[in-house]
């Protein structure tokens, strides 16, 4: 059973020997399983491992096999689990990865030419890795004959050596031995819409893995696999599901050879259910988003809301129906022209609908792809009732486009969701349903995010601006399998920048902000500043950083890169680029703009011990990212995977352990609160871990003039209670994190609970509610 995760992020100068120094520390906070990014072999320089370039190899840049060894040995003996992230669904598309290798020298002849999604109808596989058009990389000498140490006779080109096609080693003109080759080097936009292999969502460099296929599953697992039987290994985490042809099919067979826990990446819209797969659930983006509903004040992001109405456009749904059909039709240009060829073969023999023509064609499916209301479906043999639904609704959407044929529409839907066991359909279904999520993924996580700044702790992966506002999300969360995740690796911010931002939706707080954020300087669109605002409120360090500029310049930059309006990654306007880091350096250097809004910011420490404790609270096991045991006010990646500072968060963890209540509130400045918050709701689930496995929790109605939020985790035979104030500012007693509650009713218990961190007891008694609250600012209590 998981009952806590700890993600650490490998690379980056933490490898095997690194991690096994923080284990005996780390075992002694509460949590069961140490939650560890890839470890396989990947690129040279990768800074986080999803490039992976052989399955079954521990990465030597991380100790190798004899690190792994100790690592796995030191976790056993501190009685420590672990969970592996595993990439199934790509690889690097580089000489790097044997595999790869041996498709470039062999083509369709070598044993791995069906490992990758490679369309081998192409006369050759194109390579975008020119950073000049072909011809002019190879007048420029860019592209020329080497002798390998290992390879024998390669072809170079952007620093990297490519094998050879047996029989080509002595043809001694460049040009003409490269054309005699199965790959061909092309200019890096060609990899937008003339590439002939799949990859992972627009980076070339990742290709895609058939996992479908038995042989190359096993291939792909073999030393996964082996882990588990040796009993090193002890819950996967499948990265993105979605990218997958069959996840349910996959899901099946790695749960029936693995034999052990398994989480997927998958990002669920509101009112979407997981399907029925043999898994926990999912790592936990939805859990986020059911705690912006409980901590967000819906009249205070009116307020927000009606400021920026004022100064940008406040239209969610066309802002995101716009940029799915830019994405579609221009970074995803290249899958949107393998759907379209694939629905004129689906409809070649078909009398009814063989007359559409490649324009119709595509003009429906993007029309039908940027309806789609989730990420993906997940139609194989047959499509469920949740499926039919999704793709209805998208075909209503669709259909309200001006299409020149809108009867595209339906028969596009017809095509796979009535005929995808049929050859062409088959694969058109395949492809549709994997494209749909880099779609969704690419239009809404990385383009609208960064566009519209209305509220910007609502731009979270796996959120969004539409929120059902109250405890409801969070409650139906607790009864769930999966994990409680409040921060990851791919989170837009720190979980406590997070936090600030929630508090700053308090309708008090909002009305202060206002006028700060439009006075801030800057000659920069006046939508952006405001979202640079809140993005400087929640982010500005507790203490002296002399970093801070230079991460606010470089989060900004990549707002307006990733914005793709006036500026991109791939057509840079250099003055306009100016101007905005300008204007981060001017708002980021010197004095604090929103230090009048310290109080806010309080609260907002408030709310993240909120979330921190509620987190850890129901039958969900808590997933605590690495370095947050202390205050995290992280930006965007890649801000948020700077290397930690593990001594000092471990010496923080330790002065937790040992300070008074008193002293911690007297420090919280420190993070030692947040620590000690999360060290006494994780040994709690370590005390009684049948209560948070089997419990159920419920809310307590407090009255409605309560500010507080109660909830109780019961067994029949144990009781747990845990009480937070949800929008505090208004409570804030003091400079330190003080509460002062005004009269409540009793709260009813059937039987006396002592207090986790104070140790005093509570009965429910409203005077001693409030007199904790007086001394610190969220309540855990159980049952003795």
């Amino acid at each position: 059973m998981i009952g806590a995760t700890y993600r650490l992020q490998f690379r980056g100068g933490m490898g095997f020997y690194e991690a096994a120094e923080l284990v005996p520390k780390l075992a002694a906070t509460g949590i069961t399983h140490f939650y560890a990014s890839p470890i396989f072999a990947a690129t040279d320089g990768s800074t986080h491992g999803y490039d992976v370039t052989d399955h079954n190899a521990f990465d030597p840049v991380l100790g190798g096999e004899a690190g792994f060894l100790h690592l796995s040995d030191t976790l056993r003996a501190h009685g420590l689990k672990l969970m592996l992230d595993i990439v199934p669904n790509h690889m690097a598309a580089s000489p790097q990865n044997p595999w790869w290798r041996d498709v470039l020298a062999h083509g369709r002849r070598s044993p791995f030419a069906d490992h990758f999604d490679i369309d081998w109808s192409a006369p050759r596989l194109i390579l975008p890795i020119l950073a000049t058009p072909y011809g002019e990389a190879l007048a420029n000498g860019e592209i020329a004959r080497a002798e390998h140490p290992e390879w024998g006779p390669v072809l170079t080109a952007h620093g990297m050596a490519f094998p050879l096609r047996p029989g080509t080693e002595t043809m001694v003109d460049v040009h003409a031995c490269h054309e005699a080759q199965h790959y061909r080097f092309a200019h890096w936009r060609l990899g937008r819409d003339g590439l002939t292999y799949r990859r992972f969502f627009e980076i070339t460099g990742l290709v895609g893995v058939r996992v479908e296929d038995s042989k190359v599953f096993a291939d792909v697992h073999a030393l996964t696999l082996s882990l588990i039987a040796q009993g090193r290994l002890d819950a996967l985490r499948v990265d993105h599901v979605d990218g997958l042809a069959d996840p349910a099919g996959y899901l099946a067979q790695l749960a029936a050879t693995a034999k052990v826990p398994i989480l997927v990446e998958k990002i669920l819209e509101p009112g979407e259910a997981l399907p029925p797969w043999p898994v926990l659930g999912t790592t936990g983006y939805e859990f986020i988003a059911a705690l912006a509903s409980l901590f967000v004040d819906p009249q205070g992001l009116a307020l927000m809301a009606r400021e920026y109405a004022a100064i940008a456009c406040d239209d969610v749904d066309g802002l995101i129906h716009k940029a799915k059909h830019e994405i579609i039709n221009h970074n995803l240009a290249g899958e949107l022209l393998r759907l379209t060829d694939l629905a004129r073969a689906v409809f070649a023999d078909d009398p009814m609908r063989r007359d559409y023509g490649p324009f119709t064609l595509r003009e429906g499916l993007s029309a039908l792809l940027a309806g789609m209301g989730v990420y993906r479906t997940y139609i194989t043999d047959a499509a469920s009732a949740q499926d039919r639904a999704h793709l209805a609704a998208a075909a209503e959407t669709a259909r309200r486009e001006p299409l020149e044929s809108p009867q595209v529409v339906d028969d596009l839907v017809f095509a796979f969701a009535e005929r995808h066991e049929i050859g062409a359909a088959r694969e058109f279904a395949t492809r549709f349903q994997q494209t749909s999520g880099p779609l969704m993924a690419k239009s809404v996580e990385d383009t609208v995010f960064f566009r519209h700044h209305r509220y910007v702790a609502l731009n979270e992966v796996g959120g969004g601006q539409h929120l059902s506002f109250g405890s409801a999300p969070y409650l139906a969360l607790t009864e769930g399998g999966g994990l409680a995740a409040t921060q990851t690796h791919d989170t837009k911010r720190g979980e406590d920048a997070r936090a600030r931002l929630y508090a700053l939706s308090d309708p008090a707080a909002a009305a202060r902000f206002v006028p700060l954020a439009h006075a801030l300087p800057g000659d920069v669109p006046a939508g952006l500043k405001w979202g640079l605002a809140q993005m400087l409120f929640a982010s500005w360090p507790l203490e002296d950083d002399p970093d801070f500029p230079a991460r606010f310049c470089e989060t900004a930059l990549k707002t307006v890169r990733e914005a793709k309006e006036s500026t991109s990654w791939t057509a840079q306007d250099g003055p306009f680029e100016q101007r905005v880091t300008d204007t981060a350096e001017r708002l980021a250097s010197g004095a604090d703009p929103f230090a009048s809004l310290a109080d806010v910011r309080r609260a907002g420490a408030v709310v993240g011990l909120s979330q921190a404790l509620l987190k850890c609270f129901g039958r969900r096991p808590p997933d605590i990212y690495q370095g947050t045991f202390g205050w995290d006010f992280a930006m965007v990646d890649p801000d948020n995977r700077r290397p930690v500072d593990f001594a000092t968060r471990i010496d923080l963890v330790e002065v937790a352990r040992l300070a008074t209540p008193e002293s911690l509130m007297a420090q919280w400045q420190n993070g030692a609160i947040k620590a000690r918050v999360l060290m006494a709701a994780l040994a709690l689930r370590q005390k009684r871990p049948q209560l948070f496995a089997s419990g159920t929790v419920r809310q307590l109605d407090l009255g409605g003039d309560c500010p507080l939020t109660a909830v109780v985790c019961a067994d029949g035979t144990n009781l747990a209670l845990a009480m937070v104030a949800t929008r505090p500012l208004g409570l804030l007693a003091g400079e330190d994190l003080a509460l002062a509650i005004p009269q409540m009713g009793r709260i009813t218990l059937d039987r006396p609970l002592i207090c986790s961190i104070t140790g005093t007891q509570i009965t429910g008694e409203a005077t001693e509610i409030a007199d904790h609250f007086a001394k610190f600012p969220v309540l855990l209590a159980a049952s003795a």
